[in-house]
C-alpha cells in the first residue's frame, strides 16, 4: 500500500460518518463509510479473482461514483489503471491488456452475450455508488514481468503517472469541489485525490 493510498484511507475513517462525495447526475451525498465499504468490495473481489500486483485494469464508463474506489482498490492491489473516456460504440473486449475490465452498464450487458465463460468472468457487486457494479475479468490474462509499473495511465491526453507523482502534484494547488471529468488529470484525478486527502465535501459529474 502506497502513501498516497494510506493517506486516503486514513482520512475516510477520520470522516466515516462525513459526506463526503456526490453523485450530481443524482443528487446523493456518500459518507467516508461509503466509500470505505466499496473500496473494501471492490478490493477484495479483484483478490478473489487472481489479479495480480504489475496487470492492468481499463476503466471506462459513464457512471463516476464508484471510480474513486476502484482506483484505490487498484494501487492497493499493485495495479495499473488505465482511465478511458467512455465511447457510445460498443467497445471489444482487449483482453491481451487487461486483465480487468469496466464499461458502462448498457455496454456490459451487450457485452455478456459475447463472453467466453470459459476465458472470461462476469462479475457483480453490491457497492453503496453503484448498485448495479460489474465489470470483466480475464481469467487467463499474462502475468506481468515489469518489476515496477505506473500507477494511473490516460490514454486522451497519453499521461502516464505514479502514486508519488501524484501524492506531490495534489498537493502545490488548491482544487476545485466540482469535478466534470475525471478522465482528465488537472479537471479530475487531482482534484479527487486532493479533496479525498483534506476532506473536502465534493461533486461528481457524469462522465461522456
Amino acid at each position: 500500500m502506497s502513501n498516497l493510498t494510506k493517506k486516503i484511507e486514513t482520512q475516510l475513517r477520520k470522516n466515516y460518518q462525513q459526506p463526503l462525495l456526490q453523485n450530481q447526475a443524482q443528487g446523493i451525498w456518500y459518507t467516508g463509510a461509503d466509500l470505505l465499504e466499496d473500496l473494501t468490495l471492490c478490493r477484495t473481489s479483484l483478490q478473489q479473482q487472481a489479479v495480480q500486483p504489475g496487470q492492468a485494469i481499463l476503466i471506462s464508463t459513464t457512471n463516476p461514483a464508484p471510480i474513486p474506489a476502484l482506483l484505490l482498490a487498484s494501487w492497493q492491489l499493485g495495479l495499473t489503471v488505465t482511465l478511458a473516456p467512455p465511447t457510445t460504440e460498443l467497445p471489444a473486449l482487449p483482453l491481451k491488456r487487461y486483465a480487468a475490465m469496466v464499461y458502462s452498464a448498457p455496454q456490459t450487458l451487450q457485452l455478456m452475450q459475447q463472453i467466453d465463460p470459459q476465458e472470461i468472468s462476469h462479475l457483480t457487486l453490491l457497492l453503496n455508488t453503484a448498485p448495479d457494479f460489474a465489470y470483466f475479468v480475464h481469467d487467463l490474462a499474462p502475468l506481468t514481468t515489469a518489476t515496477t509499473a505506473p500507477a494511473l495511465i490516460l490514454p486522451i491526453s497519453q499521461t502516464v503517472i505514479s502514486q508519488d507523482e501524484l501524492l506531490t502534484a495534489v498537493t502545490a494547488h488548491n482544487w476545485p469541489v466540482t469535478i466534470s471529468d475525471l478522465y482528465d488529470l488537472t479537471t479530475g484525478i487531482l482534484p479527487l485525490l486532493a479533496n479525498l486527502l483534506n476532506p473536502t465535501p465534493f461533486s461528481l459529474a457524469t462522465a461522456g
